[in-house]
């Protein structure tokens, strides 16, 4: 295990979630925290309460998917703070449906978001690491959708399969300037990615909406707190690991497409089978998931916002 005293770190979709959970651990080793996300009132809540932890952090509102906002964010970074010993890409956006009814702009969204700001941030920060000739991690966030594909997931699993295989590569390549480089893979987070999912390819507005209602009460109660999540991740920057799969369902499905590809395969065509839009019209599915959401009390303070807040 390397030694681990970062000065300066930044994590982006910082405000909620893993971000957050992120960047609280982030700063409960010392380091002071860049909190920046696209909701600058988020930004200020983490920061509020890194600070009553007594970290140090500080809010940013940056919209990852502008390429010429994040070089200037890291311009500004690099000229008022240094170069961050510690950078976590993590902003992220999830999309589902049909593929060949995905919209092209949910698509393009989505790889701008998932996939080419994280090359962006990496581009940005490893170079100023580079040049500084100190070393540094870099922690991009996936998921364990980049090895567990699942029908209706291609959108989001092809991104944050790139997200997992550019790390590798990059990995390598700046191993001689002793820069970590570190792929997260999580499975179920008690997050608010489910909040902004885009799922117009399949649902209404209306049946959307309680898609995410029902998703963000089961991420509450199932998923692993952030926090925890965050102190994880932090683990895996001081042993500099490459890939790092967090809760069992990742660390039992990472394996297991790599030594069974082929039963893994047909179990996923298996599974995209039934006629999804003839689920969602015919049998009520989204009906008597909503009555079985609306059974379930919310699970408050851990991690995620509660849906009945967002109308």
């Amino acid at each position: 295990m390397k030694p681990f005293y970062p000065s300066i770190a930044v994590v982006t979709g910082a405000g909620s979630g893993i971000g957050r959970g992120t960047a609280k651990a982030l700063a409960d080793v010392g380091a002071e925290v860049v909190v920046a996300d696209i909701n600058l009132d988020s930004a200020q809540e983490a920061v509020a309460e890194i600070r009553r932890l007594g970290g140090l952090a500080v809010a940013y509102r940056l919209d990852v998917a502008d390429t010429a906002a994040l070089e200037d964010f890291g311009k500004e970074i690099r000229s008022t703070y240094g170069v961050p010993d510690v950078v976590v890409n993590n902003a992220g956006i999830l999309v589902g449906g049909p593929f060949l009814d995905v919209p092209m702009a949910d698509l393009r969204r989505i790889i701008d978001i998932n996939l080419m700001a994280m090359i962006h941030g990496c581009r940005i920060f490893g170079a100023q690491m580079v040049e500084r000739g100190r070393g540094g991690h870099l922690v991009n966030i996936a998921s364990m959708a980049a090895f567990a594909a699942a029908p209706y997931t291609a959108p989001y699993s092809i991104s944050k399969y790139a997200v997992k295989h550019f790390s590798e590569c990059l990995r390598a390549e700046l191993a001689t300037h002793q820069i970590g480089v570190t792929a997260v893979c999580p499975g179920l987070i008690a997050t608010n990615l489910s909040a902004t999912a885009r799922m117009s390819s399949v649902l209404d507005e209306a049946r959307s909406s309680t898609t995410r209602k029902t998703m963000l009460k089961g991420q509450a109660l199932l998923g692993m707190h952030p926090d925890k999540a965050g102190r994880i991740i932090v683990r895996a920057i001081r042993r500099n690991v490459a890939v790092e799969p967090i809760r069992l369902e990742a660390r039992i499905s990472y394996p297991l497409a790599r030594w069974f590809p082929g039963p893994v395969r047909a179990l996923m065509t298996a599974a995209a089978k039934p006629d999804i839009h003839a689920a969602v019209e015919d049998n009520g599915l989204l009906d008597r998931l909503d009555r079985l959401a609306d059974r379930v009390p919310f699970r408050a303070d851990h991690g995620v916002d509660n849906p009945a807040d967002r109308g």
